[in-house]
């Protein structure tokens, strides 16, 4: 039975962001503004009710509120209350920037009365005759929307009117002060403390990996560059929006950005130096969008690394100055700054500049080492069957030769990279998680992990090849399954799939070749975390790695590094495409399901027909009417045939689950219109607890693919067109017989090579 649900009491607003600010103070008293220290102050000396009235506003959403949406049982009456904080600057009367944050939180009612004042002060005043019609055509029948859109083209002085409402508006103040605050504490600007109240109800986990925590900033110039950073994060995002609107101030908005960046210190803290880097290249992004290159050039050159080096030495060699373009990307080959970098420098180059000593034709174009890398992998047969689902045809053509498969992709390198240094990660006492709600360490993707720990590490890093690194590994996750990290998830078979990878990695004169690939994850995470394959295979204790790639994908700049960083390392890891067949001898059942109703999670099967179909030949048939344990509505009745005294002594589903399991085993699920049929199937196994997952064949979809331009693909009507027998429609097993013809038409058609898809 699960634990009831914990109850809060009305304080805990106000509990949860006493918690925050004191921690806060005894933490980051160095590097808070003289603006945050004042509102630490000023807080203090306010009234319960007064503190607890400010808490509830800044759990709200938005800065604009009225006092008749601020009445709480626990506060008391609120005018004196507001009084209090209007006099600690905490919140005041409206002004002209708070009019878009008073329009969303009004209501239709008040805009009405609103509107009302407008009226009155229109007909005593000398308006315009539009204006007054204008005001005379809107009508309470309106939506709010249409209203609001009224009232704005009205020429009229809202603040004053605003006053003369019964209610009383107020404006939040002090936003900026109390934004560092919360990033502070967050490391981003989180203005809402849901966090806290889930911790309280027993949802959140907190202090799983340690009790004592250290500030993230020590320097207040690193603090409020970090918070610099912060902010402009959703400002960019803004810009582009006014952009897009306003394409024309693009060069003003943009040249504005420009000084401001500028302005922005190098910091040494790497972590700070990727934020900085990548404000730039999204302005820089921007830039380029509009057709500003040289503010474009300009915004990276303020960044660092990659990915603007790309866009900086493609705009080079955009704007005709090849010496410059030639001479940076020498630059980035001789010291890049990461493994993409590198491969992309080395590529540009190399079409741009290198001599052509291929013995290729004038003119011709030479692939990229990306390109190249794709057209050189071999080409797996894979059934058309497998169509949007590419890994898992390619798992089930592996498994089919004997391999144990697994989809692993990042998964499994960051669970072993997780685990192996799970101590210094989250429990050493110098790890960086900075407050108890962290679940990944904040050093991790600026390089800092390694530097600070790298004496441990790399003594870790040589346990590798020990015969007691199997011991360890389980260790760690026997004693840590289960808590919620940012790195990695845990499911059952992560086990079965971190041991072999452990005990057979291949090894270079005693040193595992896992050490290059986790060295790298702990030296520059953020680059070194992601684009490992998909697949994980495993045969005769040789361990084999591969990037799915089906007809029309592209190879990703990060995953052929990691595909050759896995490589280097020692491991037999590769590209294989797909190419989609149609296999002649497949088996498939064809079904057909009678229902309660057209809903899967609410509705039950009440007939099940099949057919056992290869090469076009029936070989078995499945047949039964269901008991679903309700009544059969009337309408089902009238369409089927079947009534409820039919199917009172009829087995259940759970009596025929096993034989229905079996008769399904190893084929392809066809259905005319699939995704019923096939949903009800799985809803029927899902309540007995077993799972259910088949390859499907649709004819409908498959139809209208290879007959295209029929009136209707409706089972009947296909049926009249190309005169397929069909006596007791809506039956399951008559249904599913009409279908197994259907079939055949898709097949003739789908092993005919000028026909299949391609």
């Amino acid at each position: 039975m699960a634990a009831p649900r914990k109850e809060l009491d009305s304080g805990y607003y106000l509990q949860h962001f006493n918690e925050l600010l004191q921690f806060v103070a005894a933490h980051y008293q160095g590097v808070l503004t003289a603006d945050s220290q004042a509102l630490l102050r000023d807080f203090t000396v306010l009234s319960e009710a007064a503190q607890q009235l400010l808490v509830r506003m800044l759990n709200r959403k938005g800065t604009v509120f009225a006092d008749t949406e601020l009445s709480y049982s626990e506060i008391g009456p609120t005018a004196p209350v507001l009084d209090e904080l209007s006099q600690a600057g905490f919140i005041a009367p409206l002004t002209e920037p708070d009019l878009a944050g008073f329009w969303l939180r009004l209501s239709k009612d008040t805009l009405w009365q609103l509107l009302q004042l407008v009226k009155a002060e229109l007909a005593n005043a000398e308006q315009t005759h539009t204006a007054q019609a204008d005001i005379s055509s809107i009508k309470k029948s309106q939506t709010k929307s249409q209203l609001l859109g009224a009232a704005l083209k009205l020429p009229v002085n809202w603040l004053a009117l605003i006053a003369r409402l019964p209610q009383r508006y107020v404006a939040l103040q002090r936003q900026d002060a109390l934004n560092y605050i919360y990033f502070l504490y967050f490391g981003r600007i989180e203005a809402n403390l849901a966090l806290f109240t889930l911790r309280d109800l027993g949802i959140r986990q907190t202090g799983q990996f340690k009790q004592q925590f250290t500030p993230r900033f020590t320097q207040a110039q690193q603090a409020q560059l970090a918070y610099q950073l912060a902010k402009a994060k959703p400002a960019i995002i803004e810009l582009g929006k006014q952009l897009k609107k306003q394409p024309d101030n693009a060069t003003a908005l943009l040249s504005q950005w420009l000084t401001e960046v500028a302005q922005w210190p190098l910091p040494d803290d790497n972590a700070l130096l990727l934020k900085r880097s990548d404000r730039c290249y999204q302005l820089g992004k921007l830039a380029e969008q509009y057709k500003l290159n040289d503010i474009a050039i300009a915004f990276y050159q303020q960044s660092n690394g990659f990915p603007a080096s790309e866009r900086l030495a493609r705009l080079y060699a955009q704007t005709g100055d090849e010496q410059r373009c030639q001479q940076y990307l020498q630059q980035l080959l001789d010291d890049p700054s990461c493994d993409e970098e590198w491969l992309f420098a080395e590529d540009f180059y190399r079409r741009k500049f290198a001599d052509d000593s291929s013995g290729s034709k004038p003119g011709h174009k030479r692939r990229s080492q990306l390109t190249q890398l794709l057209h050189d992998a071999p080409l797996v047969g894979v059934d058309e069957l497998y169509l949007g689902k590419a890994e898992q045809g390619l798992m089930a053509h592996y498994a089919a030769q004997g391999y144990t498969v697994f989809h692993a992709e990042n998964n499994l390198w960051l669970a072993l990279f997780g685990l192996w240094f799970w101590h210094e990660l989250f429990e050493h006492s110098g790890s960086a998680l900075h407050n108890p709600f962290e679940r990944r360490p904040r050093n991790l993707a600026a390089g800092g992990f390694y530097q600070q720990f790298a004496t441990d590490i790399e003594q870790k890093l040589t346990q590798l090849a020990a015969p007691t690194a199997a011991t360890i590994l389980l260790s760690a996750l026997t004693a840590h399954y289960g808590k919620a990290n940012s790195l990695f998830y845990w499911h059952s078979d992560l086990a079965e799939q971190l041991l072999p990878l452990l005990q057979h990695a291949p090894q270079v004169q005693g040193v595992s070749s896992l050490v290059p690939i986790l060295r790298a994850m702990a030296q520059d995470f953020s680059r070194h975390s992601s684009g490992y394959p998909d697949l994980f295979l495993l045969k005769d204790n040789q361990l084999e790695f591969i990037e799915v790639k089906a007809p029309g994908d592209k190879i990703q700049r990060h995953q052929l590094a990691r595909l050759l960083a896995l490589n280097n390392a020692g491991f037999n890891a590769r590209i294989e495409k797909l190419h989609w067949i149609v296999d002649p001898n497949r088996l498939y059942v064809v079904l057909d399901v009678e229902t309660t109703g057209g809903k899967a999670g609410t509705d039950r099967v009440i007939e099940i027909g099949a057919v056992k179909v290869q090469a076009g030949e029936v070989l078995a048939t499945f047949s039964t009417l269901l008991n679903p344990g309700r009544y059969i509505p009337s309408f089902i009745t009238r369409l089927t045939g079947i009534n409820s005294a039919m199917v009172a002594d009829a087995p259940g589903f759970a009596d025929i689950a096993s034989k229905l399991a079996e008769f399904l085993q190893g084929a392809v699920f066809v259905a005319h219109n699939a995704k019923f049929d096939y949903g009800f199937i799985r809803a029927e196994f899902a309540r007995l607890e077993q799972p259910f997952d088949m390859p499907q064949l649709c004819t409908v979809v498959n139809m209208r693919r290879y007959y295209p331009g029929l009136a209707s693909y409706s089972l009947g009507k296909l049926c009249e067109e190309f005169d397929i027998k069909l006596t007791n429609h809506h039956r399951a097993l008559d249904d599913a017989t009409a279908t197994v013809e259907l079939l055949k038409l898709i097949n003739a058609r789908r092993c005919t090579p000028q026909l299949a898809i391609k």
